[in-house]
């Protein structure tokens, strides 16, 4: 028999990837915080026994995911507020494998029901206030003769931002923008039904009635996705 039954066959961790997954456990464990300097590299390579090459490749891809921030002359700390730059990492895992509408719309509907929840309970008056004047220069563009797709497109895409916004929730608010910027190239705003919808979307949430605004984000998205077969058909 030449097969080596022994031989593992999943892959090792690379020592970036020691490096890296050290620093997850320690932030979950909390024994390392938001704005505390981390060793030096040396320091790092040592502990860890990977080479400082590895340590500093390591160092940069955190960095470039939000996780620390280098500081020339001071050292490398752990960022001290959310950044959206560690989801983007994540999320762009999206943008490479095959588009899957119908995993992605469930994604929109979990994450818009959630945020008009949250904006219900959490959002201030004023910002309901910054809200509905969004809406109504969304509806007054899309109620226009010669209503641009461009310009009602970015309206929308405007109100949907500030919905997320105003959930106050760091992560809801940049997992939501990162998804529903999947859907900008596919939304029509110009639907017949849109302006009633959204109409009665800001007016649920201006009442704060979480029932009837989780029904219109349904219904909202009902509308996206026969807009979109529609346009799948024609192809």
């Amino acid at each position: 028999m030449n097969e080596d039954l022994f031989a593992v066959n999943e892959s090792r961790p690379t020592a970036v990837d020691i490096v890296i997954d050290k620093v997850k456990e320690l932030l979950i464990s909390k024994k390392l915080k938001p704005g505390e300097l981390i060793p030096s590299e040396s320091a790092l390579a040592e502990s860890l026994k990977v080479s400082r090459s590895s340590v500093r490749e390591a160092l940069k891809m955190l960095s470039a995911y939000g996780v620390v921030e280098i500081k020339r002359g001071a050292g490398t700390f752990i960022s001290s507020a959310s950044n959206k730059r560690m989801f983007d990492f994540s999320l762009f895992q999206l943008l490479v494998q095959e588009n899957d509408y119908t995993s992605l719309t469930q994604v929109r509907g979990i994450l818009e029901e959630g945020i008009v929840k949250l904006v219900i309970q959490f959002a201030t008056d004023d910002e309901l206030t910054v809200m509905q004047k969004k809406n109504n220069e969304f509806l007054a563009e899309l109620s226009k003769p010669d209503v641009s797709s461009e310009k009602v497109s970015e309206l929308d895409m405007q109100y949907h931002c500030l919905m997320s916004k105003y959930s106050h929730n760091n992560i809801m608010e940049n997992i939501y923008n990162f998804v529903i910027g999947l859907f900008a190239p596919t939304m029509n705003p110009t639907h017949v039904v849109v302006p009633e919808s959204h109409r009665l979307l800001q007016q649920a949430i201006e009442a704060r009635d979480e029932e009837i605004a989780v029904e219109q984000v349904r219904s909202h998205i009902e509308i996206w996705k026969k807009t979109h077969e529609s346009i799948i058909d024609k192809q």
